[in-house]
């Protein structure tokens, strides 16, 4: 397998196991979705009328309801068994989340989704890092965590030196549709697992 050949080139000695390898798959694609857009946000936003102050309210928005929201979502998520689900709705929320930015028409709508956009990112981190480390083995846990850190960096970078000919190329409405889509496909292909890998 590609994926294989690629984890073991990059980080021989990275000892993953298949629920981390899955992990790592599903998230890098994630991240690489994301990054084909996350360094042009502000351009973005100066195209649907904003101006760079409003870019970085509508992405402080973002970020503080995620902080937020994330302490309450860790607490509630320790009592949820089927814990994967919950990752699940994280990647349908941002499916919706990529759609709006797809046919956003106002500085309202922006900022709505950016909430939204939060409590998806709330939902999903704390059950990604948990399902994450419950998969590691304690003596190779530093190799296990740096193979997800270091895969999902070369997938955001990639995806930056891709994501601005394609933008440039296609629109952004190209490329939020490709997410949305990328989003709902990870979302289908976690829920589909037999629920004793993750």
């Amino acid at each position: 397998m590609f994926l294989e050949k690629l984890f073991n080139l990059i980080s021989p000695k990275s000892k993953l196991n298949k629920s981390l390898r899955i992990l790592i798959v599903t998230n890098s694609i994630f991240v690489f979705a994301m990054g084909l857009f996350l360094p042009f946000y502000a351009v973005f936003v100066q195209k649907i009328g904003g101006n760079i102050a409003f870019a970085g309210l509508s992405w402080g928005l973002f970020q503080i309801v995620c902080g937020i929201l994330t302490f309450w979502m860790a607490d509630m998520q320790i009592h949820v068994k089927e814990q994967e689900l919950i990752l699940v709705l994280s990647y349908f929320l941002r499916g919706v989340v990529f759609a709006s930015y797809a046919f956003m028409s106002s500085w309202q709508q922006l900022l709505i989704t950016q909430i939204l956009w939060g409590v998806a990112a709330a939902l999903s981190t704390p059950v990604f890092d948990g399902t994450y480390a419950k998969h590691t083995s304690e003596n190779l846990s530093v190799l296990q965590w740096g193979s997800w850190e270091g895969i999902a960096a070369i997938a955001a970078g990639l995806a930056a030196l891709l994501g601005g000919v394609l933008i440039e190329s296609f629109g952004f409405t190209s490329i939020f549709v490709s997410m949305s889509v990328i989003s709902l496909f990870l979302g289908i292909y976690i829920w589909q697992l037999p629920r004793e890998i993750l």
